[in-house]
């Protein structure tokens, strides 16, 4: 049981970790640092594997428990963990560590969606800044002869949208 605790608190510290990831790339999303936001991102993808193993070693140690007590678990959560264990301590040890990894799971997720909302944003400032760069302007020419040829330019822009 004692290396389930361990692999537990492992994954609320990475989960804690990404959560003070996540409060560093809404400040870097707010002041448009491509850079920082960069650095951000990597340090992220290793915390994800991270817990990636943690998970998959914590699903293989329940697995392990519950097969040296002759029960079997259908998806090896917590809770199936829980409601199996008869000791109150472990319950209540279990019960602690379950909460504490949801807490901060779901305030990970709310962060997670203010990011995606400050990416959409600047994604669409962008996007509409380019559109006012490559538009073609419709009234170039006040003064001319609309049937002549040199009325109108064809494309006339800063940037070529399709390179």
């Amino acid at each position: 049981m004692e290396m389930l605790y361990e692999l537990l608190d492992n994954l609320i510290q990475l989960h804690k970790a990404m959560y003070t990831l996540s409060t560093q790339k809404k400040d870097v999303l707010i002041k448009g640092n491509v850079d920082d936001l960069v650095a951000i991102t990597r340090q992220e993808q290793k915390l994800i594997k991270g817990v990636t193993a943690a998970e998959t070693a914590r699903l293989n140690v329940v697995r392990e428990l519950t097969a040296e007590k002759g029960l079997t678990l259908q998806e090896g959560t917590l809770a199936e963990l829980i409601k199996l264990t008869t000791s109150a301590e472990e319950k209540t040890r279990l019960t602690a560590r379950r909460d504490e990894l949801n807490r901060i799971v779901f305030e990970l997720r709310d962060a997670n969606e203010l990011n995606q909302q400050l990416l959409k944003q600047s994604l669409s400032f962008v996007n509409m800044t380019l559109d006012l760069i490559t538009d073609t302007p419709e009234d170039d020419f006040i003064y001319g002869n609309p049937s002549s040829d040199g009325y109108r330019q064809a494309n006339r822009t800063f940037f070529n949208k399709k390179a």
